[in-house]
C-alpha cells in the first residue's frame, strides 16, 4: 500500500519494483500478456505509463489519477507473477512521462548494458535504485521507443 494521503486528485506517480515468479524462459510471454491485458485496463482508467524487464524482475512507472494508480498497483500487487513488490517513489507529479502510452515496455538485453551503467548497475536490481534514478532509467528506456 502506498501513501496517497498528501496527493491531489491531480496526476498521481508511483513507480515500483518485483520480481517475476515464473522461469526465466517464460518471462517474454508474461510480457506479451502483461503489455496486452495492462493496455486495455489503463486506458479505461487513464492511467499511462512504463515496464522494464530483465533478469527476472520488473521495474515500472504508473501515472494517472491518483485513484486509478492506486487500484492498478493494488491488482499488480495480487498477480501471483509478482513477488517481492517494493515501492520506490510515490506522490503528485506536474506532468506525464509516458503520456502517448497506456503501458510500454523494454526488455532488457546485451544492448542496454550502458543503460544499466547509466543507473550505477551492472546487472538489473531495480529494487534498490534511488527513486531519480529509476525514473531516469524509465525514461531512458522510454526513449528507445518510437510510437
Amino acid at each position: 500500500m502506498t501513501d496517497t494521503d498528501a496527493a491531489p486528485r491531480g496526476l498521481f506517480r508511483l513507480v515500483y519494483a518485483s520480481r517475476f515468479t515464473g522461469a526465466d524462459r517464460d518471462l517474454d510471454e508474461a510480457l506479451r500478456s502483461i503489455l496486452a491485458k495492462s493496455i486495455q485496463n489503463n486506458r479505461l482508467v487513464d492511467v499511462t505509463g512504463f515496464l522494464v524487464a530483465g533478469e527476472g524482475r520488473f521495474l515500472q512507472l504508473l501515472e494517472g489519477p491518483v485513484d486509478s494508480v492506486q487500484a492498478t498497483y493494488e491488482r499488480i500487487a495480487r498477480d501471483p507473477r509478482h513477488a517481492d513488490l517494493a515501492v520506490i517513489a510515490s506522490g503528485p507529479a506536474d506532468r506525464r512521462l509516458f503520456r502517448d502510452w497506456n503501458m510500454g515496455q523494454h526488455r532488457l538485453g546485451a544492448a542496454d548494458a550502458a543503460l544499466l551503467a547509466e543507473a550505477g548497475q551492472q546487472t538489473f536490481e531495480p529494487a534498490g535504485l534511488d527513486p531519480e534514478v529509476a525514473v531516469r532509467l524509465l525514461a531512458a528506456a522510454g526513449g528507445r521507443h518510437l510510437r
